[in-house]
C-alpha cells in the first residue's frame, strides 16, 4: 500500500500528512516510545520554495531549522557549541556527545557527491539518469563498519534519509526526489528534512542554470519514507494543528530565490565561514548586533553573493537576530521587508522569537 500526499506548500503538505497519520496510522513500538506509524508515504511538495512552516499548533523553531541547514551545508559533524545551542536535544543522538556520527553535511561532500552531481548533467545532458547523491556508507554504517571503524555494538546515529536523486522532467524542471528508510513526521521530515533538502535542491539549480542550461527552473520535491511516524509523546501537537484548520496561504513570488556562491567547490568554505561566525557569537561574552551583520556581509561580499534580494541573507541575519535575542535576553529589530511573506510570518509568529512590549 502507498500513501500519496500533495500540498502546494509545506503547511498544506504537513497538514494533509498529519491527517493522514492520525487517521490510518497503525499502533507500533520503537526504540524511542511508542509511534502512529504510516507505511510507504510518499509525500510531494508541489512548490519547493515554500518550506516555511508556520501552522498555528505547531511550536516549530524555523531559525534553528535555517541553522542546522547552514552547519550541513558547512559540512560540519561537531555539534558543540553551534548545533547544541539550536537544538539543545543534539547529543542525545550522539555516540560520544561531541558528534554526529553520521552528519548528512560531511557525506554530503565526501567523494566529490555534490560536484559529480553537477558533472552527470554535463556530460549526460539535463534528463541524465545518475544524479544521484548518496547519505548512506556502507563503508561506514553496517554493523561490520561499526565494529571495525568505531568499535562500537550498535549506533544512537544511522542516516536516516539515505539518497537524493536529482532529475529533471521535460518541461525543464529540476526535481528532487529524497528516500528515506524511517522519518519523524514533526521533527524530522516536515520540519528540517524538507527544507535542507530544498535549498540543497536549489543550490544544485543555480550551478545548473550557470553551466548548463539556463532555461532550467526549480520543480517539486519528493521525499519517499518507507516508515513515517508520530511519537506518542509528541501527538499532541498534531492534533492541535488539525483542530485549528488554521492553513495560512502566502504568494510566492519568482524573485523569492537564493543565490550561492558562484563557484560550486565555494560553497562549503562559504558556509564554514558563516557558521564559524555564528558560532563566534555564541561562544562570545558580548555580542553587538550590528556588528555581527557587518561581518555576515563581509562574508557575502567576499564570495561575491549578494545581499540585496537574497534569501539566503534573509536567513543569515535572522539567524543572528535569535542568537542575539536568546543572549541579551532584548528584542532586536530586523528588517525582513523585502523578504517573502511566507518567511516573515514564520519568524514573527516564532513561539521562540521574543516579541517586542507593548
Amino acid at each position: 500500500m502507498f500513501n500519496i500526499i500533495k500540498g502546494a506548500s509545506i503547511n498544506e503538505l504537513t497538514y494533509r500528512a498529519l491527517k493522514k497519520i492520525t487517521s490510518d496510522g497503525h499502533k507500533m513500538p520503537s526504540r524511542n516510545g511508542n509511534t502512529l506509524t504510516l507505511y510507504n508515504a510518499e509525500l510531494i511538495l508541489e512548490n519547493s520554495r515554500s518550506r516555511h512552516l508556520n501552522l498555528v499548533g505547531r511550536t516549530n523553531n524555523i531559525f534553528a531549522v535555517i541553522a542546522e541547514t547552514f552547519w550541513v551545508l558547512a559540512g560540519r559533524k561537531d555539534i558543540k557549541p553551534y548545533l547544541e545551542f539550536f537544538i539543545p536535544r543534539a547529543p542525545k543522538y550522539s555516540d560520544d556527545g561531541m558528534t554526529w556520527r553520521a552528519a548528512y553535511g560531511e557525506r554530503l561532500y565526501a567523494f566529490g557527491q555534490l560536484e559529480s552531481i553537477l558533472e552527470c548533467f554535463k556530460k549526460d545532458g539535463i534528463f541524465t539518469r545518475r544524479g544521484v547523491l548518496s547519505l548512506y556508507f556502507p563503508s561506514e554504517d553496517t554493523y561490520t563498519s561499526l565494529r571495525s571503524k568505531y568499535n562500537l555494538e550498535n549506533t544512537l546515529d544511522v542516516p536516516c534519509n539515505n539518497l537524493l536523486n536529482f532529475y529533471v522532467t521535460p518541461n525543464k524542471k529540476l526535481n528532487l526526489k529524497v528516500t528515506q528508510r524511517s522519518g519523524d513526521i514533526l521533527f524530522g521530515v516536515c520540519n528540517i528534512n524538507i527544507f535542507e533538502f530544498t535549498v540543497i535542491q536549489e543550490l544544485v539549480l543555480q550551478h545548473l542554470k550557470k553551466e548548463v542550461d539556463d532555461s532550467l527552473t526549480m520543480g517539486y520535491y519528493h521525499h519517499s519514507v518507507t516508515n513515517l511516524h508520530l511519537y506518542d509523546v509528541t501527538e499532541k501537537q498534531s492534533y492541535n494543528v488539525i483542530e485549528n484548520k488554521a492553513l495560512q496561504k502566502f504568494k510566492l513570488h519568482a524573485s523569492c530565490t537564493m543565490e550561492f556562491p558562484s563557484e560550486i567547490k565555494l560553497n562549503k568554505r562559504f558556509f564554514e565561514n558563516i557558521v564559524d561566525l555564528i558560532t563566534g557569537f555564541i561562544t562570545s561574552d558580548e555580542f553587538l548586533f550590528d556588528s555581527g551583520v557587518k561581518e555576515a556581509r563581509a562574508i557575502f561580499d567576499y564570495y561575491s553573493v549578494k545581499t540585496a534580494g537574497n534569501l539566503l541573507w534573509d536567513y543569515t541575519i535572522s539567524v543572528l537576530c535569535f542568537v542575539y535575542e536568546k543572549k541579551t535576553n532584548q528584542h532586536q529589530e530586523v528588517d525582513l521587508q523585502n523578504a517573502p511573506e511566507e518567511f516573515r510570518y514564520s519568524v514573527l509568529n516564532s513561539c521562540f522569537k521574543k516579541q517586542p512590549k507593548e
